[in-house]
């Protein structure tokens, strides 16, 4: 439970084995490299790497064409019939030409087909007509409009009866006169007009519609069944060619990608007669199989060093946690990682977030359905919050346990607290009015051991780096240690055992000398750290004026922190007053609905206030606790591996 030990690489060698060198760096899967760019001074003459990478523009296309073919590329071994790395831009427009041949082909007749169901259904809509469509068409003199027409339209037809048209119709439904409407060809145009002011839609008669409607359909409808049985060989035509090509553009895809991604190394590359450098860190464990790894290229030189030799470097932090605290690394990535050499607080976010959460949601039967969820979300969805909700959960159904609640039933457990472990009831009444001041006083206690920890790593931590305004006279140091103990330990004296220290030695030592101290924290720590530049650069006054608003917020601050855990207790009679409800309005309801709001009213409860805790628990982990001592400037590592994922 603590940060990665790192070494220092110095890989040296000849520019002909330059790759070979970056693929090793990339078949370990532990090197992070650096920018060895600020070297090039040093080097008086080196220079940077700035070729493109000549296998992105193929490896667009494969993607390209895996989305085109419907497949997810993968990582693929290639075997004794895989294409040559010269014969992949051969292959890969062979593939490209055969799927666009059969991409055009079925769309032609996908669209043939749609066209040919719609003229079916135009049709159907004829059989009124005994006319052939190529007589009438055939007019020269008199012109046809086939279409529809709106119910509304047709009765106003009346109003044109003076126009020269006839239209007749061949089917009615509930929207539309289906016909069509005769006119002399020299007044198309102005007949044309106005059935369009009538919102006639044309129906375009196709040219292989010869016959009557009746015979064309028959024609068109043996005509659609071929156009479908062809549609679906070239469809298994196009399956077949998919699944006889996805292999070959995975294998293709394997071996080009590993080739770019050893070839963005490059970046990271100085040259330099003849020589590339290449800088960067490896795991300490890791540090002697990798540098054995480079015994098969003579001509490369490769150095580990300690991971503080070159202050120019800042080294990438790996964090290394158990399996417990493993998952609550997202919540400390969410903050920031730690610098190198920091404190991993992994550990003491795992601990506490679930000790909180089972606190604020305690319910036997919701916390063990809460693990559940979380198992089946880390197995199924693989996420990280499943196996953090796996964790809490447990810590929520303990608590249930010591509140008695199972689903919000307050009592159930009853007969186990009497008869197995012969305590006289629950061991914590929620409800009972002296619990709740119990509750709330133990929530503030909670919170002052957590903020009295946060402050002793923050000073470990300060003392670690000589930092004495931060370990010492610091708000978070010694002294503001000093000053928050006594206050809060005088008061809980005062309220629990009525025992009065606030005496004026007590007063003087532990109250106001630490607040003078955390007031002159600036000039006090130059002075420890023998420095000259004492008085302060605005001036006393200003120094005077800052300082104090800074000690009044720092003071504040203690107080704001501390009743913040209010919430803690506050959660604990929330949950078993929201289950309160719930039973509430189940009994009101009674019958066979009463398991219907049972289920319900615990489904919601779980979805709104597992949030919110959820929500509260980190609300607290970051602003009262990791605000006192974490910094999360840290790098994170980033080994160079070979990646074979495609971003949707």
């Amino acid at each position: 439970m603590s940060i990665e030990k790192m070494s220092l690489v110095n890989i040296v060698g000849s520019i002909d084995d330059m790759d070979r060198a970056m693929t090793v760096c990339c078949e370990s899967g532990c090197f992070h490299p650096e920018n060895a760019s600020q070297y090039i001074s040093d080097l008086n003459g080196g220079t940077m790497l700035q070729d493109s990478n000549p296998y992105s523009p193929l490896i667009k296309r494969i993607v390209d064409l895996s989305y085109k073919m419907n497949f997810k590329l993968s990582f693929k071994d290639s075997s004794e019939s895989s294409p040559k790395p010269s014969e992949f831009d051969q292959e890969v427009a062979r593939i490209e030409e055969k799927l666009e041949e059969l991409r055009v082909k079925k769309e032609k007749l996908s669209q043939q087909v749609a066209e040919n169901e719609q003229v079916l259904v135009q049709l159907n809509h004829m059989n009124g007509l005994a006319e052939k469509f190529d007589d009438i068409f055939a007019c020269k003199a008199v012109s046809s409009r086939f279409g529809i027409l709106p119910n509304g339209s047709f009765d106003k037809l009346g109003y044109y009866s003076d126009k020269p048209f006839f239209f007749f119709t061949f089917d009615v439904d509930e929207q539309y006169h289906w016909g069509v409407y005769f006119v002399p060809t020299v007044l198309k145009d102005d007949i044309d007009e106005i059935f369009r002011s009538l919102f006639f839609q044309r129906i375009r008669i196709p040219d292989y519609a010869h016959q009557t409607p009746d015979i064309a359909i028959v024609n068109i409808t043996k005509m659609l069944s071929d156009y479908r049985a062809e549609l679906k060989a070239v469809e298994k035509e196009l399956k077949a060619f998919v699944a006889e090509n996805k292999t070959v553009l995975c294998q293709i895809f394997t071996s080009l990608k590993f080739d770019s991604d050893t070839f963005e190394l490059r970046k990271f590359v100085v040259v330099k007669n003849s020589q590339f450098i290449l800088v960067g860190f490896v795991p300490k464990r890791s540090g002697p199989k990798f540098r054995e790894s480079f015994n098969e290229i003579p001509s490369c030189d490769c150095v580990l060093r300690e991971v503080d030799a070159d202050p120019r470097l800042t080294p990438p932090v790996k964090l290394k946690n158990n399996w417990f605290t493993r998952p609550f690394e997202m919540f400390v990535t969410m903050y920031g990682l730690p610098g190198y050499g920091d404190f991993d607080p992994t550990p003491l976010v795992a601990y506490t977030y679930c000790l909180l959460f089972g606190i604020m949601f305690g319910d036997l039967g919701q916390g063990l359905l809460l693990s559940v969820i979380g198992l089946l979300l880390w197995r199924f969805k693989k996420m990280m919050l499943g196996r953090i909700l796996a964790r809490v959960g447990i810590f929520s159904a303990v608590f249930g346990t010591v509140y008695g609640s199972v689903f919000g039933l307050e009592h159930l457990l009853d007969p186990f607290y009497t008869g197995v472990l012969g305590l006289p009831g629950k061991p914590v009444e929620v409800f009972n009015p002296d619990t709740t001041t119990t509750l709330l006083l133990l929530a503030i206690g909670i919170g002052a051991v957590l903020i009295t920890i946060s402050i002793i790593i923050n000073i470990i931590l300060g003392l670690r780096k000589k930092d004495y305004e931060r370990s010492i006279f610091g708000h978070n140091g010694i002294a503001g240690l000093v000053f928050y103990v006594s206050v809060i330990g005088a008061a809980a004296l005062l309220m629990l055992f009525n025992v009065n220290v606030l005496n004026p030695v007590f007063i003087i030592l532990c109250i106001v000398l630490p607040l003078l101290l955390i007031f002159l924290r600036e000039p006090l720590s130059k002075w420890m750290a023998k420095r000259k530049d004492l008085k302060p650069e605005d001036g006393v006054g200003g120094f005077i004026i800052t300082n104090f608003f800074e000690l009044f917020e720092n003071v504040l601050s203690y107080i704001t922190n501390t009743v913040s855990f209010l919430r803690v207790g506050g959660f604990i009679l929330s949950h078993a007053g929201m289950m309160a409800v719930v039973l509430t309005l189940m009994e009101m309801i009674g019958g066979f609905a009463s398991p219907i709001v049972f289920v319900i009213g615990n489904i919601f409860v779980m979805a709104m206030e597992g949030l919110i805790v959820g929500i509260q628990v980190l609300r607290l982990e970051f602003y009262e606790i990791f605000s006192r001592f974490y910094e999360g400037d840290g790098k994170e590592f980033r080994p160079v591996v070979v990646s074979y994922k495609i971003d949707d």
